[in-house]
């Protein structure tokens, strides 16, 4: 019988690199002090979207750190610098630490409200961005040797290494296109969609 979600221990990780040092593609529309703000506004709202799960941030910067510990949330510190290093880093902690699920989202994704049904689901989840080829949530049993290959069409790269592992493992493989989630906020583009206009709010404070 399938565990329930009360039993599950399900551990959502969100990989920051930095506030002060990323958003570097919308340096044309935003000050470095705007795009660290607009980093800390939408990464806020992400964990106040998911802080009825297990929450660790996954970072070696020290501002991040100390954001995420004022939000009472769980640090890991990547071996290397980099997003796989991260989502790899906290997957081999979940795995020691005895997690069923982990869930991996982007820290930019602006509107993470039906985040929690994509962590509840057993199996491999994946969530594309709107344009099908980066990856903004991936969630999968904790125990997978799994490689993360993020960057440019991560997209079909996780979607073929699950497949095969869904089929090696009888593990269930989904693909979730969903309009909220497959939005992360990397360009002066995305800056103009409804759904981000919040974290556009007092960006100088």
């Amino acid at each position: 019988m399938p565990e329930s979600t009360a039993d599950r221990a399900i551990t959502i990780a969100v990989p920051i690199r930095s506030f002060a040092g990323g958003k570097e593609r919308m340096s044309s529309a935003l000050s470095a002090v705007e795009r660290g703000n607009l980093a800390r506004c939408v990464s806020d709202n992400l964990i106040d979207a998911i802080d009825s799960f297990h929450v660790v941030v996954v970072t070696n910067d020290t501002e991040v750190e100390q954001w995420a510990l004022r939000r009472q949330v769980e640090v890991i510190h990547p071996d290397t610098s980099g997003l796989n290093a991260a989502a790899s880093t906290a997957l081999s902690w979940a795995a020691r630490n005895n997690r069923t699920q982990l869930t991996i989202v982007h820290s930019d994704v602006p509107q993470p409200r039906a985040l929690s049904r994509i962590c509840e689901h057993e199996g491999i989840t994946i969530v594309p961005d709107h344009q099908r080829d980066g990856t903004n949530v991936l969630s999968l049993p904790a125990h997978l040797d799994f490689e993360f290959t993020y960057g440019s069409q991560s997209f079909a790269r996780h979607f073929h290494q699950a497949a095969a592992i869904a089929r090696t493992n009888r593990y269930s493989l989904r693909i979730v296109h969903h309009h909220e989630l497959g939005l992360d906020l990397d360009t002066p583009t995305d800056l103009a969609h409804p759904l981000a206009s919040y974290a556009l709010k007092d960006l100088t404070r």
